[in-house]
């Protein structure tokens, strides 16, 4: 069962080139693997090692994604507090709302790729 929902995940992080797989080589909060090292963990990953740093990637992945839906949430707070609404207010909001729940939605998802990432680590023999 576990090795079906790993093959699922990591289907679903090469075939969809979710979110989680397009940020910046230059990102600071990626200083540790660059895309094409984690592209090569997710084909070639055996060790626990291998397992435990694409963990900690994918986790550091929900955190920033966690920190823009923080973001988008307060600007949609600010947008609502105003008491002179622009023409263009329905827009503002739309676009508030939809990026903070993309970004949550990213954030679910490198979260549980990441417990995917630990349960393999801890059930992998070196």
């Amino acid at each position: 069962m576990t090795s079906k929902l790993f093959k699922y995940v990591v289907a679903i992080l090469l075939v969809t080139g979710t979110a989680c797989m397009s940020w910046s080589q230059d990102s600071p909060a990626n200083a540790s693997l660059k895309r094409a090292d984690v592209n090569l963990l997710l084909k070639s990953a055996k060790t626990s090692q291998d397992f435990a740093s694409l963990a900690l990637h994918f986790d550091q992945r929900a955190m920033l994604f966690a920190q823009k839906a923080a973001e988008e949430d307060a600007e949609l707070k600010r947008l609502n507090e105003q008491t002179f609404r622009a023409k263009n207010f329905p827009i503002m909001v739309d676009r508030a709302q939809r990026s903070g729940d993309y970004d949550r939605a990213e954030q679910k998802k490198c979260s549980d790729a990441a417990a995917e990432f630990r349960l393999r680590a801890a059930n992998s023999r070196d």
